[in-house]
């Protein structure tokens, strides 16, 4: 295990940090500093005696990727002394406030925040000594690596798991509802579940709905995902069935369950299998991109090229390698390629996913299928992320104005108008709203700097960078329309004029889960053009393909991680055992 060699070394890289800042004069004593955050305010309790920060304590409210960011930042501050100038990928809102909660706190004390601010680049600390052999090496720390890891691990094999963000955890922290599976303990033991005669054949009817679905490894997923869940409730996770009707399903689920001790689901089994892997033999490291598989002369996936955070290339060598570096919403690029209609769409993505994994594998010869299949989310707001229907303003933004990058309204307003976003020039989309209609959830966000107000609409639109006058004509037309209650221009119900202080945020449509991504089969091997192991190489998680075909039903995407990173866990532990 080297998770503290990797805070003292393989992070300060990623994040600029150096080693002997200068000491400062301080005021001695205990000066809190307070930022912004996504979800609220932040606080940094900060300790100072005469030359040094000697502590911090953080209060706040922010969620997964967040939370392990400020975690990050401030091991970083106190281990070296000065402020991280950089932002960690996923979480810039959390980091931007625990840095500015930082400079405050310094100030306060007597110290000069600029002169202690660590900029990007310096790289005078010492080089990580890398394990570089091992039975298995994964790339991607997310739930289906990390879940990887940890079983070959426990099954003895010597592992390396390689992530290139500067913390773990991939999209999972952002999984909002629950998890799929049958017959776990918990569920046999719940009632309800018990009179649903709920099974693992049920849950392999409910997956099999669409008709893209492989049937083998729907199998797999059903005939594995209770025993992931009991492995997890082993580590301390509290499940409760939840079963309920998704309004996505055409049959009622009867196999979700939830963990809601960290906030939701996804963190708080984020939080248990980080645990594990922190606590296992398993040689992990952050900051480190993969680039290239290692072929030898049959073909056989044999290693991994990979770049530190310092540009320098180190190649990791295995028996065994695993992809599990998730979708690809953040490459403009191939999102498009994979699917014209989301040419213009965002994405809502927390992990750096730019399809590393889905290219290396197609390099060497990997199939991929069903790469069209690709879930949005309907409001990504530019720099904050996704914006769920209880942060919107009047009723999942029904009680707004939504216009174009022209000033112009094109649709009826609403929470699921995706299409008609996609549909506008560059897929750009401005909600503009009354101060009466503003949610505890949205005024965080107006508190973060990332919505713009202003006593006209013509003022508005110009903060918005939109032409004033055409957001004020917009506005009045539709205030004319509205004015008998009635939308007649679109048929909105309950339309409301937008009067007094207005706000607007600019938006657009997330690319949000990949269904499709690198073929595999039941033993999570990665297959060929011709649908034949590639040996020694598997992947699991999102970025795979044939599971899921072209809808995700809601809890099987969590699920595929963790059920399918625990197969390959224990596949490769035996392949590669001597």
């Amino acid at each position: 295990m080297s998770y503290q060699k990797i805070m003292t070394t393989a992070v300060v890289f990623a994040l600029g940090l150096s080693v002997g800042i200068q000491a400062a004069a301080y005021t001695p004593g205990t000066y809190d500093g307070t930022a912004a955050g996504k979800n609220g305010d932040v606080t940094l309790h900060v300790e100072f005696d005469e030359d040094e920060i000697t502590g911090i304590t953080a209060d706040h409210e922010e969620d997964g990727v967040g939370s392990s960011a400020i975690d990050t930042l401030i091991s970083q501050t106190l281990s070296e002394q000065g402020i991280p100038a950089d932002t960690i990928s996923g979480a810039t809102i959390s980091s931007k406030a625990c840095i500015s909660a930082l400079r405050d706190a310094v100030s306060q004390a007597g110290g000069n925040p600029d002169e202690l601010t660590v900029q990007s680049g310096d790289t005078s600390a010492e080089p990580v000594e890398y394990v570089t052999e091992a039975d298995i090496v994964v790339i991607g720390g997310g739930a289906a690596g990390m879940t990887a890891a940890v079983t070959a691990s426990e099954a003895g094999a010597s592992v390396v798991l390689l992530e290139k963000n500067s913390i773990l955890g991939g999209n999972t922290p952002a999984a909002a509802n629950g998890v799929n599976a049958a017959d776990s303990q918990v569920q046999l033991a719940d009632a309800q579940y018990q009179e649903a005669q709920a099974s693992v054949e049920g849950l392999e009817e409910l997956q099999s709905q669409n008709e893209l679905a492989r049937g083998g490894l729907v199998k797999a997923f059903a005939e594995n995902s209770g025993e992931v869940i009991d492995w997890l409730a082993d580590m301390g996770v509290e499940f409760e069935v939840d079963i309920q009707q998704d309004d996505r399903n055409p049959v009622q689920n009867y196999y979700m369950l939830k963990a809601m001790a960290g906030g939701s689901t996804g963190i708080t089994l984020t939080k248990a299998v980080q645990s594990a892997l922190e606590a296992s033999n398993v040689d992990y490291y952050l900051n480190m991109r993969a680039a290239e598989l290692v072929q030898d002369e049959n073909g056989k996936v044999i290693g991994v090229k990979a770049v530190d955070a310092n540009g320098e290339e180190i190649t990791f060598n295995g028996k065994a390698v695993l992809i599990a570096t998730g979708g690809f919403g953040h490459n403009q690029e191939l999102l498009a390629q994979a699917n014209p209609a989301l040419a213009n769409a965002t994405t809502d993505e927390i992990a750096p996913t730019t399809g590393d994994g889905l290219i290396m594998a197609q390099a060497v010869g990997a199939k991929a299928v069903d790469l069209d299949c690709i879930q949005t989310f309907p409001v990504v707001m530019e720099g904050y992320g996704m914006v769920t229907p209880n942060k919107l303003p009047g009723g999942f933004g029904v009680n707004a104005v939504i216009v174009n990058n022209e000033a112009q309204r094109f649709t009826a307003e609403g929470f699921e108008i995706p299409d008609a976003i996609l549909a506008q020039p560059d897929g750009e989309a401005y909600m503009i709203f009354r101060e009466d209609q503003i949610s505890d959830d949205m005024q965080n966000i107006i508190n973060a700097g990332y919505v713009a107000s202003a006593d006209t609409a013509a003022e508005l639109g110009e903060a918005l960078g939109l032409d004033g006058e055409a957001l004020q004509a917009s506005v009045d037309t539709y205030n004319e329309d509205v004015a008998d209650g009635t939308d007649d221009a679109f048929g909105k119900e309950g339309a409301l004029p937008l009067e007094g202080t207005l706000y607007g945020f600019k938006y657009g449509v997330g690319a949000h889960y990949f269904m499709g991504g690198i073929l595999i089969n039941e033993k999570t091997q990665v297959l060929d053009e011709n649908e034949n192991p590639i040996e020694g190489l598997y992947a699991a998680g999102e970025v795979t393909g044939g599971f899921h075909g072209s809808q995700r039903i809601d809890g099987s995407g969590i699920g595929d991680s963790f059920t399918f990173g625990r197969i390959a866990g224990r596949e490769m532990a035996e392949a590669t055992a001597e």
